[in-house]
């Protein structure tokens, strides 16, 4: 059993201590052109005002995509046919903001119910304690 275990380790040191060794198969070629040796570009630092401001991603604090239901048409079914438009936006926001998962289903096209549940669910998750008002609601 000891004589595994050392073969084993042999095994693997020779396997990484192969990492780093030089690729004997192919010859290296000789080249008839001068080739720079030790040359390395100098790349100036631009100045505070030469730089331009790298634009802000846009995404919520925890890394998703911003919620944006400006597209979403009215389906028969749907929270944006049962509630307006103004009051399926707000359901949606707030399920959006409580729900853990990475892509929620808040959207205004599901059915009110799909997004009251997936709202209910983040306002269930982990420490409630200090949720918004509209939690209690759901």
């Amino acid at each position: 059993m000891r004589k595994m275990g050392w073969i084993s380790t042999m095994a693997a040191v020779a396997a990484l201590s192969a990492c780093n060794a030089p690729d004997t198969a192919t010859p290296k070629q000789e080249s008839t052109a001068a080739q720079p040796s030790d040359t390395v570009p100098v790349i100036e630092p631009k100045g505070p005002s030469e730089t331009t401001p790298a634009p802000q991603p846009s995404a919520s604090e925890d890394g998703r995509p911003p919620l944006d239901n400006s597209a979403a048409q009215a389906k028969p079914g749907s929270c944006l046919t049962d509630l307006g438009r103004e009051k399926a936006e707000k359901l949606s926001e707030q399920c959006y903001a409580m729900s853990p998962a990475t892509r929620p289903a808040c959207n205004v096209q599901n059915s009110c119910e799909t997004i009251r549940k997936e709202l209910k669910r983040g306002c269930e998750f982990g420490d409630t304690s200090e949720n918004p008002a509209y939690c209690s609601e759901v």
